[in-house]
């Protein structure tokens, strides 16, 4: 194995695994940075779409708001940058609601 393979395989796995139906150990650490992550995405999703924040439910799935494509992009890409981890773009197809990706990044990474 060369030196490269064996950095990329000793990086943790942050983001883009297809376990949305697997039940993740969620740990009081984990809940609370999981509601810190909420606490982010419901103002951004808000402002995105033009909503009140108490109008966005965090068990409706993203789709279900309209989001598009591109605002996913850039969703997933200013949720990157406020956590300093890297986050695959396809994550919220794979965790499509604010708690499912609140609570898949928070199992992931510390805020």
């Amino acid at each position: 194995m060369d030196l490269q393979s064996s950095q990329v395989s000793q990086m943790p796995s942050f983001f883009g695994s297809n376990n949305a139906n697997s039940q993740e150990p969620i740990t009081a650490e984990i809940q609370a940075t999981a509601a810190k992550i909420k606490a982010w995405l419901i103002p951004y999703i808000a402002e995105l779409l033009e909503m009140e924040t108490d109008e966005v439910n965090v068990t409706i799935p993203f789709e279900c708001y309209g989001l598009d494509s591109s605002e996913a992009v850039g969703l997933t890409g200013d949720l990157e940058e406020w956590l300093g981890a890297e986050i695959d773009p396809n994550l919220l197809y794979n965790y499509p609601t604010i708690e499912a990706l609140a609570n898949h990044v928070a199992s992931e990474v510390q805020v």
